[in-house]
């Protein structure tokens, strides 16, 4: 076998045979187009619940992720990984779900306003780099976020949550490591117009003062967050998905303790 192979090859036909390779592997290639994820996070490998809202559109979904543009080697890395998950996302229903990379200063058809002022408007928070070139140096406004659109709905990603104020490889990867996580907090957040509920429990000498009021202001864009106290109401609504129990100082008594057991049950 292999001098048969070694006579084609030096034969003046031997290109015809590397045609004739390349042809196989494209077309196994298209027939079982497979990704294997070897990373140590396994971040090309889509969780259950995403997969099922993927599966469970009805719909097509627009992504517009405002990466493009000159960026340091991190931002690069980052917009690298983000088209690579959303390539991963597409592989699962490409039917329902294109994307695309949108400079931020780019205006938005039939305007002259860019992006980016949108962008500000819908809750963005834009990086300010000073990115180097060979003339000097120049401010660069980047924002790392994509929108998702969904039946005339729209959603912001926030593709760097980076919070210590600095840009760093290591908010780099953990920004990275949360992407599946943000793409189907938003898409969750589009399909579905029911928030779920989220409830603090009080009367039992629970904290308070301005801790839970935070939470609430923190939560109650994606979540319908509010107090109970469990003394004045006869039952846990129907509504409440959680019950969050801090630190209470005073026992529950038969009546709220058989409350909480049905709620769990």
């Amino acid at each position: 076998m292999r001098k048969s192979i070694e006579k084609i090859f030096a034969s003046k036909y031997w290109w015809l045979l590397l045609l004739v390779i390349l042809f196989a592997v494209n077309f196994l290639a298209a027939v079982f187009h497979a990704r294997f994820d070897l990373t140590k996070e396994k971040r090309y490998t889509l969780s259950r619940a995403t997969k099922d809202l993927l599966k469970n559109l009805d719909d097509k979904v627009q992504v517009d992720v405002f990466l493009k543009g000159e960026f340091p080697s991190g931002f690069k890395k980052l917009a690298f990984s983000t088209e690579e998950f959303l390539r991963l996302l597409k592989d699962r229903n490409g039917s329902k779900l294109n994307y695309r990379f949108i400079s931020p200063t780019d205006e938005m058809p039939g305007t002259k306003k860019p992006y980016g002022d949108t962008l500000v408007g819908m809750g963005a928070v834009p990086i300010n780099l000073t990115v180097q070139k060979k003339a000097g140096e120049s401010s660069n406004i980047i924002f790392p976020v994509a929108v998702m659109n969904y039946k005339g709905k729209q959603s912001l990603v926030n593709l760097y949550p980076g919070a210590s104020g600095k840009i760093s490889q290591e908010e780099i990867n953990s920004a990275e490591a949360l992407m599946e996580y943000q793409f189907a907090k938003s898409l969750d957040k589009l399909t579905n117009d029911k928030k779920p509920g989220i409830a603090y429990a009080t009367g039992n000498g629970q904290p308070v003062d301005s801790r839970p009021y935070d939470l609430v202001q923190t939560l109650k864009q994606d979540y319908a967050f509010g107090m109970l106290n469990l003394k004045e109401q006869p039952k846990i609504p129907d509504g409440v998905d959680v019950l969050i129990i801090v630190k209470p100082t005073q026992q529950f008594k038969e009546g709220e303790k058989l409350k909480i057991d049905q709620f769990v049950m």
